[in-house]
């Protein structure tokens, strides 16, 4: 890394690209089985023009080393849920999960549909930057920040228990057999 990171909001059609381009090096399809474990994966690739459109809607969260993006923390708002298929099942196992005596789904949340640290950017505490960022451009309107954790993923486990997120609900996909985490964080504590 040349230059110092600059986290930052996602504004230019060349960050989003760049953005699916690091997803697509991370899929956990495309890492080894060492890395998937040590390092961490995704599970979903997005258009193009869904991305645009989620960017358009709440800008994403991204980190930049010079001119490339070497991280993003993808803001979701809940209107987006069935244009990723991946996640459908993930809102709906959100909306539906209780947390402090209130269905979540009847609460205004904001989701994080990803994250993600390019493998040069890893162990400068850049996840944590991102989410810190996000929180101050989003909590004015969100009191809460929603996510889900493939249950392999032990690195992104201890990232978003590092940072404040609580468990919510563990469930096992009908959909993929796939076992998922869904954490919070309050935002407004």
């Amino acid at each position: 890394m040349e230059n110092p990171i600059r986290i930052t909001l996602a504004r230019k059609k060349t960050e989003l690209k760049q953005i699916i381009e690091l997803q697509k090096k991370n899929l956990l399809e495309t890492v080894d089985e060492n890395t998937a474990k040590d390092q961490g994966f995704v599970t979903a690739v997005h258009k193009y023009e869904v991305l645009e459109a989620m960017n358009n809607a709440a800008a994403t969260v991204i980190a930049k080393d010079g001119k490339y993006v070497v991280g993003y923390a993808l803001t979701m708002k809940r209107e987006f849920a069935n244009d990723v298929p991946a996640l459908t099942e993930l809102f709906h196992q959100q909306d539906e999960a209780i947390w402090n005596g209130s269905r979540l789904g009847d609460e205004n949340y904001l989701v994080m549909g990803q994250i993600c640290v390019a493998e040069e950017a890893r162990g400068h505490r850049v996840a944590d930057r991102m989410y810190k960022y996000m929180r101050s451009c989003y909590s004015l309107h969100y009191p809460y920040l929603v996510t889900a954790i493939d249950a392999r993923n032990t690195r992104s486990q201890r990232v978003h228990e590092r940072v404040g997120f609580k468990e919510l609900v563990r469930f096992s996909s009908e959909e993929t057999g796939k076992d998922w985490i869904i954490v919070i964080w309050e935002w407004r504590e």
